[in-house]
């Protein structure tokens, strides 16, 4: 199928993906149906559906919505804002997406897609720790210096920590959100929405005016794990959205890295567990970069510190032997928080370093 289809079936596609709960699912059937001009003018008249997911009900209610939209008006508002629209099969569809199990029907996008360099998801709480929202800035800046693009679902909390830290390099970065790109959520990402469609790539899976609605947030993640090369989790409790993500990097066979973080604490629980079944640990962009086989890192031993960095090597001898908050280590080191907090991640996943309370102590 190629971007010659008919226009009245583009039309009639963005159209249906405007009404309430119509779902990738059923958009996907519509499409592979080639039915979506059919659909939008049974929809229209009140007749049913020729698919088994149809019930009178929802048939009432889309009926109800489709008097109040224009395909053609909607259509223009699109092309008026310069967001590309882009069906499953056309020639501009992001590769990546097409062979993936679900790939979303059709595509809103501003900015330019990203295709030539690797792609890392960093995601995490929404509620996160400064320990976190650091952690998150640092690994995006280092992974973007790398040539990596980072995306994530521009989130309160972990997400746009990361891509606060992508965006002080060049590469691309990338969002997908829930709802059309004309309804920012959160509202207090704003700017970083424009900024990210600015430097990079800014996508969702409904047409504008589409508020992000509960069930769109799930299904936003599975586009975040599908785009991804690898996924790091940086601070997530033992559910929500970060561990939706990676369900699904893991249904596709996506590497996974967590970050680790105090035992003590609610928001590292989940990443915590995630270690603690086998998942990589990630101490710093090095990790994600073994991860996508673009390094290897020579492994530490009990009596070899040699193979440690020289930031590491510093933060053990402001530890010393006797434990230590973090707040005093990083009084007595002078590092930033974030530089700090990810060489205790560090020493901690290689065993140099435990926890005891709420201070740290040495271990070897």
């Amino acid at each position: 199928m190629s971007d010659d289809r008919p226009h009245h079936a583009r039309l009639a596609m963005v159209a249906l993906g405007s009404l309430s709960e119509i779902g990738p699912g059923r958009l996907r059937q519509i499409h592979a149906a080639d039915a979506a001009m059919d659909s939008w003018e049974r929809i229209l008249s009140g007749r049913p559906l020729q698919f088994r997911w149809w019930t009178p009900e929802l048939g009432t209610r889309w009926s109800n919505e489709a008097v109040s939209l224009a395909p053609e008006l909607l259509w223009q508002r699109h092309a008026d804002r310069g967001v590309i629209v882009s069906l499953l099969g056309d020639d501009g569809y992001p590769v990546r997406l097409a062979a993936d199990p679900r790939p979303p029907a059709v595509l809103f996008w501003l900015g330019t897609p990203v295709t030539d360099q690797p792609i890392v998801a960093v995601v995490g709480t929404r509620r996160a720790s400064s320990y976190g929202r650091e952690v998150a800035t640092s690994l995006g800046g280092q992974l973007s210096a790398a040539g990596i693009s980072i995306v994530s679902g521009l989130a309160l909390g972990i997400d746009g920590a990361a891509h606060r830290g992508a965006l002080q390099h060049g590469t691309p970065p990338i969002g997908v959100i829930a709802g059309g790109l004309d309804c920012v959520y959160p509202p207090q990402h704003r700017a970083l929405f424009n900024e990210v469609a600015e430097a990079g790539w800014l996508l969702a899976e409904a047409p504008l005016g589409v508020r992000p609605s509960e069930w769109r947030f799930p299904a936003r993640n599975r586009i975040v794990a599908a785009i991804a090369d690898a996924v790091v989790v940086v601070e997530s409790g033992a559910g929500g959205g970060s561990m939706h993500t990676v369900r699904e990097a893991e249904r596709r066979g996506i590497p996974v890295l967590a970050v680790p973080g105090p035992v003590g604490s609610a928001g590292s629980v989940g990443t915590n567990q995630l270690i603690s079944e086998g998942c990589a640990p990630c101490r710093d962009a090095d990790d994600v970069l073994v991860a996508l086989g673009l390094a290897q890192r020579t492994a530490a031993t009990a009596s070899d510190v040699t193979s440690l960095g020289d930031v590491e090597l510093e933060v053990l001898d402001r530890i010393g032997w006797s434990p230590i908050s973090f707040e005093r280590l990083i009084e007595q080191s002078g590092l930033p928080l974030g530089t700090a907090a990810l060489a205790v991640a560090a020493l901690g996943a290689s065993g140099y370093i435990g926890l005891l309370g709420d201070m740290i102590e040495r271990r070897r």
